[in-house]
């Protein structure tokens, strides 16, 4: 080896594997924080379906008599897990902006289905589920009509 050589083959196989793991890493970097925003996505959406459910089966809304156009927060029981049939027909005048925000989830779409428990629909509103990024379905068990029935609530991005 002469003096004040500079490249060696030790250099170059040296800088080949320092390039090769900032490859590596940067091209994993943004693949783990794809799946971050993902996860935050999904469980935003379990939280806000969640939310939405506790809003429209545990109570009774506010103001307490509401209907359509003076809803501010709606809830769909006069007792526990029992559906008035006055409010879910004034819930399905309102339409799909003013949805969402009477259920504090302003940021997503939502679909409120109300089944018998052999799966056939009595009422739905909201939008279907169509092209999203994610959604997050919750079932609850009420009564409707004296009988038992299942409320699916549906929110999606």
């Amino acid at each position: 080896m002469r003096n004040g050589q500079i490249v060696t083959l030790d250099l170059m196989f040296a800088l080949t594997i320092i390039f090769s793991v900032i490859l590596v890493i940067n091209s994993q970097w943004g693949i783990m924080l794809n799946n971050i925003n993902n996860y935050e996505t999904k469980i935003s959406m379990e939280k806000a379906a969640h939310t939405a459910t506790l809003y429209l089966i545990n109570g009774q809304g506010y103001p307490a008599n509401w209907n359509s156009s003076n809803v501010q927060l709606i809830g769909l029981v006069n007792d526990l897990n029992v559906i008035s049939p006055i409010k879910l027909n004034s819930l399905m005048k309102i339409d799909n902006t003013t949805l969402g925000e009477s259920l504090g989830i302003p940021e997503f779409k939502v679909f409120i289905n109300l089944t018998t428990t052999g799966g056939t629909t009595i009422r739905s509103t909201g939008l279907l589920p169509v092209n999203y990024s994610g959604s997050a379905i919750v079932k609850s068990f009420v009564s409707y009509n004296n009988s038992l029935s299942n409320l699916y609530v549906t929110v999606w991005k």
